[in-house]
């Protein structure tokens, strides 16, 4: 299914192309509603043309069309429709050209745009609440049956997720905490004391840089792969062979990949940690001749529980943040070419939204409770 929009002088003109049928119906619904937003739009000319067939949800679509633009007080005209589709479209004439006999419109009020508005942009957080309320329904329910729990497809993203990603997120660790050891040795030396770089890089690298950086690259990494995987499951309509033979596909999809993403993050979170310490340990080695000993007791006495037990929470959290956000936006790709990778670009970008707000939220409780 294809189309095409042109406006001029207030006039939308909609050319329509292929099958108007079930399977194009949503995708082509939510086209032609952006295009009724458009400003200045007085007329709209629906041309049916190069449609080849239409089936019981075209015809809803094209009903629903006409309401939409009794609502908006926008003048709707048919070209060429479909001999098939007439009886079931109000006013229409049955001439060759199919055009839509005049109907009484009015001019919505401010409330009824306002509400239309709300409609359309709180769509999607309507279909988010929705999507976390049908993971705590199905995770009730595998509590219930655990049996039922795909341990073999979670393990299967444990390793995709954690261990083909350990080098590259120690490295990166490495690398930020010889940046902290350069930048923190101007204000070691004020102080006079430059082992105290050893106590900048602990505090900083375990409790606040390395959950966040290990969460950004999982994101970019996993959260995506999350995105791209489900988004063409549900392209090539193998969501709905699921649907077809009841299988839940929250259960088999979504919950696997969360409880996977979950569990390993707080352990490459630990690593990221380990790492730019280690980073931090050769740089201060090498090029402010720091002590290898007093540099790791330094760590030992700067580290505690707290920051270790703050550090593994956040990687829990992310985890979970990364592997629910990554499944919502591939459930919500549509059927379209490039559809998959606007999903995958708005999966790392509502990932890295959430996990910046949540840090920001650990960061204010920590600071309130003392922690």
């Amino acid at each position: 299914m294809h189309a095409h929009d042109h406006i001029q002088g207030g006039t939308l003109t909609l050319t329509l192309q292929g099958g108007l049928d079930f399977g194009h119906s949503r995708e082509l619904w939510e086209w032609i509603t952006d295009q009724l937003q458009k400003p200045g739009v007085q007329d709209v000319v629906c041309d049916l043309q190069d449609v080849e067939f239409v089936d019981t949800a075209g015809i809803a679509l094209l009903r629903e069309l006409e309401d939409r633009c009794t609502g908006l007080g926008i003048r709707l005209r048919f070209y060429n429709l479909p001999h098939s589709a007439q009886p079931f479209l109000e006013g229409e004439s049955h001439g060759g050209g199919g055009e839509r006999q005049d109907r009484k419109y009015f001019h919505p009020g401010w409330i009824v745009k306002l509400g239309m508005w709300f409609e359309n942009r709180l769509s999607s957080i309507y279909s988010l609440v929705s999507f976390l309320g049908r993971c705590v329904a199905a995770s009730l329910d595998l509590l219930k049956s655990p049996r039922e729990f795909r341990f073999q497809d979670a393990l299967a993203h444990m390793q995709q997720v954690g261990a083909e990603a350990t080098l590259l997120i120690c490295t990166i660790n490495a690398l930020t905490g010889s940046v902290v050891v350069f930048q923190g040795e101007g204000v070691a030396e004020t102080f006079g004391a430059p082992i105290y770089v050893a106590h900048m890089v602990a505090r900083s690298i375990t409790a606040q840089m390395s959950p966040v950086l290990t969460a950004l690259l999982l994101a970019g990494r996993s959260g995506t792969s999350f995105a791209a995987k489900i988004g063409t499951m549900k392209i090539r309509q193998e969501l709905d062979v699921l649907a077809v033979r009841n299988m839940d596909v929250v259960k088999m999809l979504v919950l696997p990949r969360v409880l996977a993403i979950g569990l390993v993050t707080p352990l490459l979170t630990m690593l990221a940690s380990a790492s730019g310490i280690l980073g931090g340990l050769l740089t201060g080695a090498i090029f402010l001749d720091l002590s290898t000993a007093a540099f790791l007791n330094e760590v030992q006495i700067t580290l505690g529980p707290r920051d270790i037990s703050m550090a593994l929470v956040k990687g829990l959290v992310f985890g979970v943040v990364i592997g629910l956000t990554g499944c919502f936006h591939g459930l919500q790709t549509e059927n379209t070419a490039d559809s998959v990778g606007f999903r995958t670009t708005a999966a790392v970008v509502s990932s890295t939204f959430f996990i910046i707000v949540a840090n920001s939220v650990f960061a204010a409780l920590f600071n309130t409770f003392g922690w």
